[in-house]
C-alpha cells in the first residue's frame, strides 16, 4: 500500500494538470476580446490638433521644495549637511598664485580647433581650454603657438608654454655615502687543549 500511495498522487496531479491545460488558451470572447478590428471614432478636430498641446503645464518646480527640504526618507528631516569632501573641494584660492602654478603643457592649432592644455598640480588631469572658455576667474583671451593670454577685469595674464626640447640640467648626483668599515680581528689558529 505505501508503494501505491505516490503512484496514486502523481496520476491525481497529472489528470488535475491535463483538466487546466484542455481549453487552454482561452478563447477571445472569454479572455474580453472582440473579434473584428475595433471602431475608434475620430473628429476631424482630433486630427488637425497637435497632441503636446492636449498636455497640461506642469507645476512650478517651487511647489516642490517642500519635499528637497524635508526629505522623508531622513530621521531628522532635514536635507543632508555638505560632506567634508565637498567643503575642501570649494576652498577659495587667490586668482593670482592659482596661475603661477599652473604648467602649460600643450597647445593645439588646427583649421577646426584651437585649444590649449593645463596642467594643474592639484588636479589629476589635465584642462582643455578654448578661446572665450573661464579659467580659474580669468577669461581666455586668444591661443597661441608658445602661449595662453589671459584676461580678467582689464588685468592680463600670460600662460607661456615650457619648452620640453631644452628639459633643464640634470642635477649633478651626490655621492653615497660609505659605511666605514669594520676592522675584524683575524681569526687566531684554535689551539687544542691537553
Amino acid at each position: 500500500m505505501t508503494k501505491l500511495l505516490p503512484g496514486l498522487i502523481m496520476i491525481g496531479l497529472l489528470g488535475l494538470l491535463i483538466l487546466e491545460w484542455k481549453d487552454w488558451p482561452p478563447a477571445p470572447s472569454q479572455m474580453g476580446l472582440v473579434e473584428g478590428p475595433a471602431e475608434v471614432p475620430s473628429t476631424p478636430s482630433d486630427s488637425t490638433q497637435d497632441p503636446l498641446a492636449k498636455l497640461e503645464d506642469p507645476e512650478d518646480k517651487d511647489s516642490y521644495a517642500a519635499i528637497t527640504e524635508r526629505p522623508i526618507f531622513r530621521p531628522d528631516r532635514r536635507p543632508e549637511p555638505p560632506s567634508d569632501e565637498q567643503a575642501a573641494a570649494e576652498p577659495e584660492v587667490d586668482s593670482d598664485t592659482a596661475l603661477e602654478v599652473m604648467d602649460l603643457s600643450a597647445i593645439l592649432i588646427t583649421p577646426q580647433v584651437v585649444s590649449a592644455w593645463v596642467k594643474d598640480p592639484s588636479q589629476p588631469k589635465l584642462r582643455r581650454l578654448r578661446i572665450g572658455d573661464d579659467f580659474e576667474g580669468w577669461s581666455v583671451r586668444e591661443i597661441l603657438e608658445d602661449r595662453v593670454l589671459l584676461e580678467r577685469h582689464g588685468e592680463q595674464d600670460t600662460l607661456i608654454l615650457r619648452d620640453f626640447s631644452e628639459a633643464p640640467p640634470a642635477a649633478a648626483p651626490q655621492p653615497v655615502p660609505r659605511r666605514p668599515r669594520l676592522l675584524r680581528k683575524p681569526k687566531r689558529p684554535a689551539v687544542p687543549r691537553e
